[in-house]
């Protein structure tokens, strides 16, 4: 028997929604769902994301008789409730990230000799920690694994889970973005 098959699935079920119901349902709503994403403040491709994980959710529960209108309210829960995971993960990472620019601050501060340099490293920090906070996540977070954490490319890779090359064009990207914005406020990177 052919799980994707719906003619052969339903006759399995007798009468049931079948397993590939729930993806027609989410195929039919994928543009709400999209609006749905959009609407709790994510971009195009955090949203795309999100899809793809409850995409992968309605296919573990694709036993699960449901009626389409009772999976449309599911799809619609699911898109809501990893919109919300995905903004709870984005604050602890801004959190962690603010707190080491703030150590860095700090020792910064501790390593210069004079109140002159100490002002300097201060203004240069708070200058570097503003441009960071504009970056753009996907180039963000390998930016701060790698040269706040100390990981090489491939440990980057890993962790985000992208290939090393993609971490290391990313990681160019970043320094192009950096770079131009520290110039923009008169530092040079």
């Amino acid at each position: 028997m052919n799980a994707d098959d719906p003619e052969q699935v339903d006759g399995a079920t007798n009468g049931r929604p079948s397993s590939s119901s729930i993806g027609d349902v989410f195929l039919q709503r994928l543009g709400q769902l999209k609006r749905v994403a959009a609407g709790m403040g994510l971009g195009p491709a955090d949203a795309e994301d999100v899809l793809q994980d409850v995409w992968i959710e309605a296919r573990r529960q694709a036993e699960v008789g449901r009626n389409p209108d009772d999976a449309a309210r599911w799809l619609i829960r699911v898109t809501v409730n990893r919109c919300l995971l995905e903004f709870r993960r984005r604050r602890r990472f801004q959190k962690a990230a603010a707190a080491l620019q703030r150590r860095q601050l700090a020792e910064a501060a501790q390593a210069a000799q004079s109140p002159v340099d100490a002002s300097i490293a201060l203004e240069e920090a708070v200058a570097v920690r503003h441009a960071l906070q504009d970056l753009d996540e996907s180039l963000l977070c390998p930016l701060v694994l790698r040269y706040f954490c100390g990981l090489d490319a491939t440990q980057v890779g890993e962790i985000l889970q992208l290939p090393a090359s993609t971490v290391r064009s990313r990681l160019r990207d970043a320094r192009m973005i950096l770079a131009k914005r520290l110039i923009e406020r008169g530092l040079e990177p």
